[in-house]
Order: C-alpha cells, then structure tokens, then sequence
C-alpha cells in the first residue's frame, strides 16, 4: 500500500475515534440526548455487558456447584470412617463374646473334674500357616504344665501339649492329620460301652478317626464319645465328639468309626489344660 495512503488512512480513523469517545463521553457523563446514536450506544453498552456478565454468571454458578461436591465428598469421607469404626466396634465385641462363652465352658470343665489339676491359659499366638497344626499358649512350666496334658477349649478336647517353655506352651491340635496323639476314648451306648483308640483325623471329611474297638456291638450314629482312662493316664469324660459314620470291614473289630468333633477349632481364644 502507498505510504501517503496508509498514513492518512490512521489519520481519519484517528479522527472517528475520538469524535466516537467525544460522543460516549458526552452521552453517559453528562446525560446528552442525542437521538438514534445515543440509543446505539446504550444498546451496544447493553449488548456488551450481557456478554461479560453471561460468563461470570456460569463460572459463579459452577463454583457453587464445586463447594457442593467437594462438601459431599467430606461429609462422604466422614461416615466412612464413622461405618469403619462401628465395624471394628463390632467385630471386638464379638470376640469378646466369644471369649467369654469360651471362659464360661471352661469354668463348668473345672466344675466337673474338680479331681484333676486344672489350668487356665489364652491363645497368644496360632499362625495361619499352621492354623490346624498348633498353638501357643501364655503359660508354661512355671505355672506347673507338664508334657502329654490335654487341652480343653469350648468344652472339647482339642489337642495335647507337644514341647513346653518357661513361660509359653506349644500344644498339637487333633485336626494335624500328619502328627496325631493317639489317645484312649470311650463311647456310650445305651446298655453298655465300647472302648477304642483316637488314631487320626481324615481332612476329607473333617473327622477324627476311632478304631481298635474291643467290641463287635452296633454302634449308632450319633452315639457320644469321650475320653476314657483305661491307659490310667488319661484324664476321663472329656466330650472329643459324636460318631457321624461306621466303617466296617470283613470283621467288626476293625471297624472305624468317624468322628464328628464337638469343638470349634475356628474359635479358640481361651483353653483349660487338664492334668493326670
């Protein structure tokens, strides 16, 4: 473009721009009338402050949108934490509950073998790699155990003491099918009993196994066993289970009997160990 041109063309526009701000001035400042332009210009100043406002109007209104989420994010947060610990509360209160119903059964054991030493231990550790192998105890030799003592927890017998610690007790549950404490049982019939050998626990069915009976009678399912001391050594009547299943071979005195335990070898929080 020619020089001369362009400079006269800033020239003119110049010119316009200020007779446009004289105008605007004039028309808002010192309330002029001037028809059809003033209108224009109100117009054009109306146009241009909806446009502003339109923006601040949604940025204003997402930002109340946002301090709600972010108050229901805080408030959601809040009853998590509340639900988290009402479920711990729970949960404690029902090991305790179990806990002391564990204690209760233990009493009425001490209650019924009056005869016997009698000791009162907690479980201080049980690993779950080991879960159906052994325990721990918080008791040892200084409270006065001694090896081949039978463990009691619920009621039932659930194992016997494998190695023993001043202050600490290693007991061999009955469900370690790989290691298991043979030990002399007794089960009740209705006109008479039958005597045999707690050989083993079969993982299959989750049952003790019973054999070496010395009687060929019908034994029932259902029919309760207990401990028996006919080896002389072994404390008596201590509830091991009820017979679930009889196997029988080409002679009855090698039948097996399968044993339904009557403890709850999940929950085993407090223990009585029972002395010859």
């Amino acid at each position: 473009m020619n020089p001369y041109k362009k400079s006269k063309l800033v020239v003119v526009f110049s010119i316009l721009l200020v007779f446009s701000l004289s105008f605007l001035f004039l028309t808002v400042k010192q309330d002029m009338k001037i028809p059809y332009l003033t209108d224009g210009i109100r117009q054009s100043m109306s146009s241009i402050d909806d446009i502003i406002s339109k923006p601040s109007h949604f940025f204003s209104n997402q930002k109340d949108v946002v301090n709600e989420l972010m108050f229901a994010y805080k408030e959601n947060q809040e009853l998590k934490e509340t639900l988290a610990g009402l479920e711990n509360s729970i949960s404690e209160m029902e090991s305790l509950k179990k806990e002391n119903e564990s204690l209760r059964q233990n009493l009425n054991m001490k209650e019924q073998h009056m005869d016997k030493p009698l000791f009162s231990a907690l479980v201080s550790v049980r690993s779950p790699k080991s879960w159906n192998q052994e325990l721990i105890l918080n008791i040892g030799q200084n409270a006065g155990l001694k090896d081949d003592m039978l463990i009691v927890a619920n009621g039932s017998l659930i194992g016997t003491i494998e190695s023993l610690a001043s202050d600490s007790t290693k007991v061999k549950l009955l469900t370690n099918s790989d290691d298991f404490s043979k030990i002399p049982v007794k089960i009740s019939l209705e006109s008479t009993e039958v005597y045999g050998i707690l050989s083993g626990y079969d993982t299959d069915t989750h049952s003790f196994i019973v054999n070496q009976l010395n009687s060929d009678v019908h034994i029932s399912e259902g029919s309760s066993v207990v401990t028996s001391d006919l080896d002389g050594g072994t404390p008596s009547n201590i509830p091991v289970g009820k017979v679930s299943s009889v196997r029988t071979s080409s002679s009855n005195l090698n039948r097996e009997l399968f044993i339904q335990p009557s403890a709850n070898f999940s929950n085993i929080y407090a223990v009585t160990v029972v002395g010859q």
